[in-house]
């Protein structure tokens, strides 16, 4: 994945984690009765969550990865 590629597959998956989190919060606070303290707590943990795993599974190059531990682990010294 290249990198102006990845960079907006980042920034996909952290505006929708943001468009959740701020639903988590309206829902916390306006439908559930909730005070706005727990509503704001309940959206940031569902931003940082939900961005950090949207950002492993749809923007982490698992084969560039693979790759590099591969060339590290054969470029290192069998003796030992």
């Amino acid at each position: 994945m290249t990198g102006r590629y990845k960079l907006v597959a980042i920034m996909v998956v952290w505006t929708g984690a943001a468009i959740m989190g701020l639903t988590v919060a309206l829902a916390a606070v306006g439908w559930l009765g909730l005070w706005v303290a727990v509503g704001a707590i309940a959206g940031l943990g569902t931003t940082i969550v939900g961005g950090w795993l949207g950002q492993l599974l749809f923007a982490t190059d698992y084969d560039a990865m693979l790759a590099a531990r591969a060339a590290e682990v054969t470029g290192r010294d069998k003796t030992s």
